[in-house]
């Protein structure tokens, strides 16, 4: 075959221009693709930018000093039972004299908590924090070197002031740094590590009870810890910016709000709306004169009060806190050794802990109102069974009986009212009120736990100690329904709707409920409609 030079030349023109053309186009793919992923790659950035809450590792830091700080109510409650089967008999205390020595700190924490919060207005969280801090210490020293029972008492006390002053601070710093999808959490944190602190403190209890003499001594004693480790770590935290700007330093605000967060949207979003929360609050301030009026004139602000005191009134008028400072004495006199009675509080806290966890969860999907509701009628049923267990003979049957109704109990308590008494606190109050309404929920549930416990062993004496626990569920059932009638529905509420709810006071809340109760169960049964049109 003869192939034609000039057609053989075409050839390779047109080859080498197919493969230039070809070559073009794979470069201009490859382009494409790079544009596409560096396109995609700003676009995730971009978004990560977005999602980015600014979060350092003071702001972590932080919530790990305040966690130490939230377990010291828990930690005052389970070594104080734990300590009292020594310490009574060692220090010859009656028993109306322990009465006054276990809710001491309680006492004491009522006037922590009402000092909290001018204090913090005057000198800042973080001083207050600190304050807290070396006063529990001191209460913590004063009754591990005790020799007579008010030297004990005075101790408690002191280490009580040091409780309510930081129960009081550490939820409203932690919500005035942390993120805005975070700050519903910060009760959550604050009601578990109380638990965990209480779980804490029987373990501690059982390794320091063989420890002879003066094992009550160690045990109070380590209560030392988480005070002392929250005074180091308060030193390396910046105060609250929120503090700072009330005093007119916004400068030092932002430097301080820079430790905490980063620069980002949501952290700048954040920081904006706590600037104009605060210009809202300051607006709408009153005096305390103008306050009581409001609250006793205006059935709206009334009807709040009265929903919150009695909130509050119902979480510790169930025995919670008192049944805790006495869990030990009470285990001991179903028959059981001291050491027995020790150790089988560590399952108790460590079940009552658990039940903190997926509470908050719950509140949110199922609504404050119907987890209140169904936890009563658990809490009291368990009560019931705890306390009649008393007339089981066998005694390991009887102490058993008194362990299942217990953790009924916890169980019941965590997933409902304990939570739920300090959420609706911080929902239902106007903003120019709010300062007093969180006092006066504040006030009324520390001093109940403390009223409750001095008058425990009085309790017993005169009713016997299932009369005691029969008369709990008597009062909780009181409670129950007050909350049936009148408890409204906050979930996912704005406070402009939350508002809304108590416009025609208690007599339109019970209206509502029973509007709203009435017409589920003719959704339920419609037969009994029905049956009533015949």
């Amino acid at each position: 075959m003869i192939i034609n030079p000039v057609d053989s030349e075409a050839s390779r023109e047109r080859a080498e221009k197919t493969k230039d053309l070809d070559l073009e186009e794979l470069n201009n793919t490859h382009s494409v693709k790079n544009d596409l992923e560096i396109g995609d790659i700003k676009s995730q950035e971009k978004q990560v930018s977005h999602q980015d809450e600014g979060n350092t590792r003071t702001l972590y830091f932080f919530l790990f000093i305040a966690c130490w700080g939230s377990t010291m109510m828990g930690m005052d409650l389970g070594l104080t039972g734990g300590a009292s089967l020594y310490v009574i008999p060692d220090l010859h205390i009656s028993s109306n004299h322990w009465s006054w020595i276990s809710s001491g700190a309680t006492w004491g924490s009522v006037l922590g908590s009402a000092l909290a919060t001018p204090i913090s207005f005057v000198v800042g969280r973080r001083t207050v924090l600190l304050v807290s801090s070396i006063t529990y210490i001191v209460g913590v020293v004063i009754a591990t070197s005790t020799k007579t029972w008010g030297q004990l008492l005075a101790g408690r006390l002191i280490m009580g002031v040091g409780i309510g002053t930081e129960a009081m601070t550490i939820p409203i710093y932690i919500s005035e740094v942390v993120p805005r999808s975070h700050r519903g959490g910060h009760l959550n944190i604050f009601n578990s590590l109380q638990a965990l602190g209480t779980f804490l403190a029987w373990v501690v209890t059982a390794i320091f009870i063989n420890v002879h003499p003066g094992s009550w001594r160690y045990i109070l004693g380590s209560g030392f810890v988480g005070p002392a480790v929250q005074l180091v770590g308060v030193f390396f935290l910046p105060e609250s910016p929120r503090y700072l700007m009330l005093k007119g330093k916004p400068e030092e605000a932002k430097k301080c709000w820079r430790r905490f967060r980063r620069e980002t949207p949501i952290s700048e979003a954040d920081y904006q709306d706590m600037c104009e929360k605060l210009r809202e609050e300051l607006a709408s301030r009153i005096g305390f004169k103008q306050a009581m009026k409001e609250i006793t004139t205006n059935p709206r602000i009334r009807a709040t009060f009265i929903v919150g005191g009695v909130l509050s009134l119902s979480q510790q008028w169930n025995g919670a806190t008192s049944v805790g400072y006495y869990m030990a004495i009470l285990l001991s006199s179903l028959g059981l050794t001291n050491k027995t009675s020790d150790y089988v509080q560590m399952p108790i806290g460590f079940w009552s802990f658990c039940w903190t966890l997926p509470a908050y969860y719950w509140l949110d999907k199922y609504g404050r109102r119907k987890m209140l509701l169904i936890s009563f009628p658990i809490f009291m049923v368990g009560e019931l069974i705890a306390g009649s267990s008393v007339y089981v003979e066998n005694v390991h049957h009887r102490a058993a009986g008194f362990l299942i109704g217990m953790l009924i109990f916890y169980f019941g308590f965590q997933i409902g009212i304990s939570p739920v008494a300090w959420v609706l606190n911080g929902e239902i109050y106007e903003l120019h009120v709010r300062n007093y309404g969180m006092a006066w929920g504040a006030f009324l549930l520390l001093g109940s736990a403390a009223s409750s416990t001095t008058s425990f062993s009085k309790q017993v004496s005169a009713l016997t100690l299932q009369g005691t626990f029969y008369f709990y569920v008597g009062v909780s059932l009181l409670f129950l329904i007050f909350h049936l009638i009148f408890l409204p529905e906050t979930k996912g509420m704005l406070l402009e709707d939350v508002r809304e709810l108590f416009n025609d006071g208690m007599l339109g809340l019970a209206r509502r409920n029973l509007s709203n109760i009435q017409n589920s169960i003719l959704h339920k049964f419609p037969t009994l409609w029905k049956r009533n049109e015949s």
